[in-house]
């Protein structure tokens, strides 16, 4: 792949049109962020000139097909030091070439550009700092990731080096508002989206018997889906340990994302869950596995918005999820899914599991027509008429 931004046979085949960048440190299908970006990319192509500058893309090192796609240069670092140094090439990049409007995605997002908000750290340091205490605490504290991310995120929003902030939903605009002093005349509230294609009602037919072998879990086991790489925060011990309280040797748990496999398996074998958590990794594929699943949990302490508990619905799963996930909104409590008020209580998670297997209001069409709202082609189009609307006051 060339590392020039736009080649002169595209600048003139399409000078006419609006020049769009989206620029975050990835543009692939295995992360929540990441595949914003590349469903931004793959909707927005169609009627404007996007190029996309990341560090990583999916297999061959490209975005979706017809988007100049832009490799970054900088070092990948553990630790979030990779943070800074993905900004500042973006930053060149984007004063080096005359796009009309640039979207940016989390702290890494360049000066001046339209940022869409997927989370605000300092709620989330909030919450998770009342959750932990001890060791745990400590070691958190002592993380740079944290410092690192929360020092750029006062740059970005205390410091107004936006043109204009979109927010997944009214809870990310008042933690937007409360932590930083951000006018509500900067914020824009849009959600993530799902895409038809890849989750609905039909991953069941297609996957259900298919995966289950392959993990080796009976046909008639319940299967709760957790899918998550920040597995901490989205609550998969709670989810474990409301499982061995729950009692029932045939409830088997599917966790899909960048898990700590030892941990987990240690974890598990610990309350007496060995065979019974399948540790699955993280894939473009994930809607597989929500075609072989009963139930989809994620008993979150944060979450600004929760892009997996849509496609749960599209793909007709019942959801159980805490009531400080943004995506609630699109909980009926006891009729496609349960809201926790606590999602660390285990009690609490038990009792919702039980509620959702003995039966919920709506059939799994009702449950998957309730995200039709969330289809990224309408997500998308609103986005685009942002980024117009940004790119004419420039």
């Amino acid at each position: 792949m060339e590392n020039a931004l736009i080649s002169n046979k595209a600048k003139r085949t399409r000078e006419t049109e609006l020049r769009v960048a989206l620029c975050h440190s990835g543009c692939h299908r295995k992360g929540g962020v990441e595949r914003v970006v590349w469903e931004s990319a793959r909707i927005l192509k169609k009627s404007v000139a996007v190029t996309v500058l990341a560090r990583e893309f999916a297999a061959g090192g490209q975005g979706p097909a017809g988007v100049n796609s832009v490799r970054l240069r900088s070092p990948t670092l553990p630790l979030g030091l990779s943070l800074r140094g993905i900004r500042n090439e973006c930053d060149r990049l984007v004063a080096e070439n005359r796009f009309d409007v640039v979207g940016g995605f989390g702290v890494q997002a360049p000066e001046n550009s339209v940022v869409w908000i997927q989370s605000v750290h300092a709620a989330w340091w909030a919450h998770s700092r009342r959750c932990r205490s001890g060791l745990s605490r400590w070691i958190q504290a002592l993380n740079p990731f944290h410092r690192i991310v929360l020092s750029m995120e006062r740059e970005l929003l205390q410091e107004r080096r936006y043109r204009k902030l979109i927010a997944l939903s009214s809870g990310v605009v008042e933690d937007l508002r409360f932590f930083y002093g951000v006018p509500s005349r900067d914020i824009e509230v849009l959600p993530n989206g799902f895409n038809p294609n890849e989750f609905n009602i039909g991953l069941r037919g297609l996957y259900r018997d298919k995966k289950r072998r392959e993990l080796g879990i009976a046909e008639d086991a319940w299967v709760i889906l957790f899918v998550g790489n920040e597995w901490e925060r989205k609550g998969l011990f709670p989810l474990l340990r409301a499982v061995a309280a729950y009692g029932q040797k045939d409830v088997h748990v599917v966790a899909a994302g960048r898990l700590p496999v030892p941990l987990v398996e240690r974890v598990a074998a610990g309350l007496n869950l060995r065979g019974r958590v399948h540790v699955v990794g993280s894939t473009a594929e994930v809607n597989r596995w929500f075609g072989m699943a009963d139930v989809f949990a994620l008993p979150t302490v944060y979450e600004a918005w929760g892009m997996v508990v849509i496609e749960a619905l599209a793909a007709g799963l019942p959801v159980l999820t805490s009531r400080l996930a943004g995506a609630s909104e699109a909980i009926s409590d006891g009729k496609n899914g349960v809201l926790l008020d606590n999602p660390v209580a285990v009690e609490e998670i038990v009792e919702g599991l039980k509620q959702i297997r003995n039966g919920l209001g709506w059939t799994s069409a009702e449950v998957s027509r309730k995200a039709d709202l969330y289809n990224w082609k309408y997500i998308i189009e609103k986005y685009e008429s942002i980024l117009r609307r940004a790119a004419s006051i420039n």
